[in-house]
């Protein structure tokens, strides 16, 4: 109640020095936590979105820094207190937007550990609420490895590895799908409210209705601009989903078996086979500084005649899309469908196989002439442009034969997780 009130009491005195002294300098710091643009003018309209934005922030700390209702008892599940935590913890990371609105490279890493933690933290949760509780462990886990990647690839200067991170959309495919699946466990787990479920829905809607309802604004000037700093505020909607989260995890369930570990190691096992079949497939786009697979590497004028008349008789869009798919990893994508639906078991080996060949073949047929493709690491020459498109990246990458070992041992390990759920019918994650 102190830290609320003393935060909209700011707010209040913000909002009056803006509308008698035309500055809205300390009211745009309060709610945007960020400094005011040169030309902002303290308007009506200015001032009230940036109300909203501060009320907002107000919301979040009355719903973080609330005490637990009275008389309720922590569980006794084991891996409760741990995700309360993981989560209290998470809350109390966006306090560094107070103070720094713009991370640094190392706040962005100690953010991806934290929400990481709450990913591996929240699976047993959705074990027992949702089918698909692997992939949404992999598919949050992917979007972490993702944001993490493209900081430390920024941080060395490695542009076109950082593009490579950022063109399959791991990071904000993969929170999405993590998102609605804990959402659906919350929303049939005892622990949670349905108005906590409804704050996460509201924080992913919330900011794409926001970025909708701002295009009637996009020609009003400094008036669009206000919106849309302002528009960061539902944020808050997260915080506070992640606060609420944390605290109804302090009340004894209603109506739910507890969680029972499990009595072996072959769960286990079968989650970290699952996942390495999915990752290892990211090792070498994450590698190759290049969203594409061969070309990189291998002109076709390099290729025998045979091969090089087959290849040019495709499509140069079909040879494009390919490379692209497999360049940013989305194998991955392809072998994780196949986990959860035995239909796609035979495409995703098909693909893998495929592509393994494909590397061996660039290795092995290229005219030895041409660049040197015996290494697993690989200077690119300026003048490679495979199927006449203009060539944009000349700096060191991975060889083919990184995309061949990952095929490899992802099939093995699908194979092996086929084998699994066919001698076990009625097993799941």
């Amino acid at each position: 109640m102190l830290v609320t009130g003393g935060y909209t009491a700011a707010l209040v005195v913000a909002v009056v020095l803006a509308l008698t002294g035309r500055d809205v300098g300390f009211l745009w710091r309060l709610s945007l936590f960020d400094e005011a643009d040169e030309d902002a003018v303290a308007t009506w309209p200015t001032v009230l979105i940036l109300v909203f934005a501060g009320g907002l922030w107000a919301w979040a700390l009355w719903q973080s820094l609330r005490a637990l209702p009275y008389g309720k008892t922590l569980p006794a599940d084991p891996e409760t207190r741990p995700l309360r935590r993981a989560l209290y913890a998470a809350v109390a990371f966006w306090a560094f937007y107070a103070v720094m609105p713009t991370w640094p490279w190392w706040a962005v890493l100690l953010d991806v550990l934290v929400t990481s933690a709450v990913v591996i933290l929240f699976h047993p949760a959705l074990r027992r609420n949702v089918r698909h509780a692997g992939l949404a462990l992999g598919a949050g886990l992917l979007a972490q490895v993702s944001v993490a990647a493209t900081e430390v690839f920024d941080v060395l200067d490695w542009h076109a590895a950082e593009r490579a991170a950022e063109l399959g959309g791991f990071a904000a495919v993969g929170t999405l799908v993590w998102s609605v699946l804990v959402l659906v466990a919350q929303w049939r787990d005892g622990h949670w409210g349905r108005a906590t479920v409804w704050y996460g829905v509201a924080s992913l809607l919330v900011p794409d209705a926001l970025l909708l309802g701002g295009i009637p604004l996009s020609g009003a000037g400094d008036l669009y601009d206000v919106y849309d700093e302002a528009t960061s505020a539902a944020s808050a909607l997260f915080v506070i989903w992640l606060a609420r989260s944390a605290h109804e995890l302090g009340g004894a369930p209603s109506g739910l078996a507890p969680y029972v570990p499990p009595a072996d190691r072959r769960a286990t096992l079968m989650v970290v086979a699952r996942l390495t079949a999915c990752l290892v497939l990211l090792l070498p786009p994450l590698a190759n500084r290049n969203p594409e697979w061969i070309s990189p590497h291998v002109s076709i004028e390099g290729l025998p005649p045979v091969v090089g008349d087959v290849v040019g008789a495709v499509s140069p869009a079909f040879w494009h899309a390919l490379e692209l798919f497999v360049g940013v990893g989305g194998l991955s994508v392809l072998v994780l469908v196949a986990l959860h639906r035995r239909a796609v078991f035979w495409a995703a080996m098909s693909g893998l196989f495929l592509t393994a060949l494909g590397g061996l073949g660039a290795v092995t047929l290229v005219d030895r002439r041409g660049p040197d493709l015996s290494g697993w690491v690989l200077s690119r020459p300026d003048d490679v442009d495979l199927y006449g498109m203009i060539a944009t990246f000349s700096r060191p990458t991975v060889s083919p034969l990184w995309f061949t070992a990952a095929c490899l041992v992802s099939a093995a390990l699908l194979w092996s997780q086929r084998h699994r759920r066919l001698a076990t019918p009625c097993s799941r994650m």
